[in-house]
């Protein structure tokens, strides 16, 4: 997966930063980040399985 960032120009259209190397026709996929951490459950799922695998003992780096 790339990310490309785009300017919004109206509703309906899109600006690129830089061009993508596919054909007239060719249908893509947009993910928009709107900032709501609830629709992303994944997220939630590797911050408990992080803190899982964290141990008290590696306290020492909390002050870093």
């Amino acid at each position: 997966m790339r990310v490309i960032e785009a300017k919004i120009l109206d509703q309906t259209h899109l600006e690129l930063t830089q061009p993508l190397q596919a054909k007239m026709g060719d249908s893509i996929k947009i993910m928009i980040n709107d900032g709501v951490e609830d629709e992303y459950p994944w997220r939630e799922a590797g911050k408990n399985q992080f803190l899982e695998a964290y141990d008290e003992k590696d306290s020492i780096y909390d002050n870093l």
